[in-house]
């Protein structure tokens, strides 16, 4: 029996309803049985009876992992149990359209120089999850296919890019994404191969979450100095490229506190309310971010002095050579 086309490989935490789901809409592929597997990943967890017996009907080859190691170490397993000629990376709580597999293959079919293609991770309503820089790749690992050869040469992710005393991953799927362009891999785009994600950052306490994953960008800032410049977080606004605007809102945002708080000890009480206000202005793109939720504002109000105690913690993580 000649190896499948598609090895797809969905690392999970084990949140059997969510993955209930993927699984249903699976099995709605078009493409045949036989030229994909799926390859499920367990970062810490253990799938119950119901779910076990859902992922034998499947066939699904079903990887445990004791201890958590995050999903890019998760893909790493995944891959290296991998038969596919192609990896397609999809996680557990995306909806893949039936047609998800097939348009990727015709793509490839259309173009066999390619070495890795990108699809579509749409939100619910069709609008793209991650918007495009100039010529840039969003490297969503919902929607992603590595050849298999190729991804063993580069190492895959790199597994760094998580703490597991804070359980923060972040940038991983940057990193990866960037190490392929650095290779010289030849890059496509599909984007009628399309998945579904649900909207992010829900929960009333994940501006917090969110700003706590700022660790990881030292960490790829250092392997990829240049990309990072160029590609992370930065925006057009007409013929301007304003770059990573939350993070410097964030520091503008507590530097002008502090400042503020000290300027009284210092005899400087006149600059006191003008340093206020500056630090009010610097908050409303962050507060923008969360669409001025009320519901979020209590959580938001931490993200800037959270955001810059990430970035300073990554910065030293960095530095003294620390790797979880």
């Amino acid at each position: 029996m000649s190896d499948p086309r598609f090895s797809v490989i969905v690392p999970t935490r084990g949140d059997a309803g969510r993955l209930a789901a993927f699984l249903e809409s699976f099995t709605r592929q078009t493409v045949s049985n036989d030229r994909r597997e799926l390859i499920v990943v367990f970062d810490g967890a253990t799938p119950d009876a119901a779910l076990s017996s859902r992922l034998a009907e499947l066939g699904a080859r079903v990887i445990r992992r004791e201890r958590r190691a995050g999903p890019g170490a998760a893909r790493n397993a995944g891959a290296a149990a991998a038969h596919g000629e192609f990896l397609a990376f999809t996680e557990d709580d995306v909806t893949p359209a039936p047609d998800w597999l097939e348009r990727a293959a015709a793509r490839l079919d259309a173009d066999p120089t390619l070495d890795v293609l990108e699809g579509a991770t749409l939100k619910p309503g069709g609008r793209p999850v991650r918007v495009l820089g100039d010529g840039g790749h969003a490297w969503l690992p919902t929607n992603l296919f590595v050849r298999r050869a190729l991804f063993a040469r580069v190492g895959g992710y790199h597994e760094g890019f998580f703490d597991l005393d804070r359980a923060v991953y972040f940038r991983e799927d940057s990193d990866f994404g960037f190490t392929l362009e650095e290779t010289g891999a030849r890059i496509g785009m599909a984007p009628d191969a399309c998945v579904t994600h649900p909207d992010e950052h829900p929960g009333w306490l994940d501006p917090l979450r969110w700003a706590r994953r700022y660790e990881m960008d030292a960490l790829l800032a250092s392997r990829h100095p240049k990309l990072f410049r160029e590609r992370i977080e930065v925006h057009r606004l007409g013929p301007l490229r304003i770059r990573r605007p939350i993070v410097r809102a964030a520091w503008v945002c507590v530097l002008a506190i502090v400042i503020a708080l000290l300027a009284p000890l210092l005899g400087r009480r006149e600059v006191t309310m003008p340093l206020l206000i500056l630090a009010g202005a610097a908050y409303l793109p962050i507060w923008a971010k969360w669409r001025f939720d009320p519901r979020k504002l209590p959580a938001a109000l931490a993200v800037p002095f959270v955001l810059v105690g990430s970035l300073v913690r990554g910065w030293v993580r960095v530095r003294t050579g620390v790797r979880r």
